[in-house]
């Protein structure tokens, strides 16, 4: 009888710190970042975003240049990513975050202790 008391409680404990764990909040500072990345993707402020991003850029396996991902830009924060900007819910992951917009995860992290956007992943 012990021994099922004893399993219980170390299971909710290992259960209370497993939600704690992956109910973390954003820190401020990915706050303030999250709030003019998404400002500078709906107003199309290309030079914005690329100078919040970690250049060079990784997608579909080639790395982007600045010129290369803001020409890119379009396609990167469609209209669709644009709608999901304005109401997602950040991710907390790691040291930074993530937004998940259907099949896309955009990742944002710290570089060089300043957070930028890292790379796009998919939802799978």
């Amino acid at each position: 009888m012990k021994r099922s008391i004893l399993a219980a409680s170390l299971l909710a404990f290992l259960s209370a710190s497993a939600f704690a764990q992956n109910n973390q909040k954003v820190d401020e500072a990915g706050l303030q970042f999250w709030a003019k990345f998404k400002a500078a993707v709906a107003a199309n402020d290309k030079e914005a975003v690329a100078s919040m991003t970690r250049l060079p850029f990784l997608l579909q396996g080639k790395e982007l240049s600045r010129a290369a991902f803001i020409q890119k830009f379009g396609v990167l924060f469609d209209a669709r990513v644009k709608r999901c900007f304005a109401k997602a819910r950040l991710v907390k992951e790691n040291d930074g975050f993530e937004v998940f917009c259907g099949q896309q995860i955009f990742l944002f992290g710290k570089v060089n202790g300043a957070y930028k956007f890292t790379e796009i992943g998919v939802n799978d």
